[in-house]
């Protein structure tokens, strides 16, 4: 890399590995899954929004912030060689923004967590999927956990 443009072609797709989860979900369940998270009120975030109808819950837009992204560089053999991720929307998903949608919590039958959240939000909705006898699971990338 010597700072110099190279010929590339680019793709651009929703991702996320919890939010793949959430709207695989919401295709299957007829609309009956819902994701709380934090996006941008952005193009990407629109974007997110329109492609999964009423996927993405109320108050999970965050005014003055950027949707996350991912972008990774890939060689000809199709093995990653980079990736630069612009996740600092993350920390917005607060304990805050969870009490908000305790009842959503509540009457889902399975609750997922993405690795990137904050830990102190992570432990809040697994200590609430044990008070409430929820199978929780959290995603990440690279681990990915269960909490009984």
């Amino acid at each position: 890399m010597d700072g110099s443009t190279h010929p590339c072609k680019t793709e651009q797709c929703a991702g996320g590995v919890a939010r793949n989860m959430a709207e695989a979900l919401w295709r299957l369940r007829n609309g009956r899954t819902r994701l709380l998270t934090a996006i941008g009120e952005d193009d990407d975030g629109k974007y997110l929004q329109n492609i999964a109808p009423d996927l993405i819950l109320d108050g999970c837009v965050v005014k003055n912030a950027r949707t996350a992204k991912y972008a990774a560089l890939f060689d000809v053999n199709g093995e990653c060689k980079l990736g630069l991720g612009d996740m600092d929307i993350h920390n917005q998903i607060t304990i805050d923004l969870v009490n908000k949608h305790t009842d959503v919590l509540k009457a889902a039958p399975l609750i997922v967590i993405d690795g990137n959240v904050p830990t102190a939000t992570m432990d809040h909705v697994l200590k609430l999927c044990n008070e409430h006898n929820k199978p929780g699971k959290w995603t990440s990338n690279e681990l990915a956990s269960s909490f009984e």
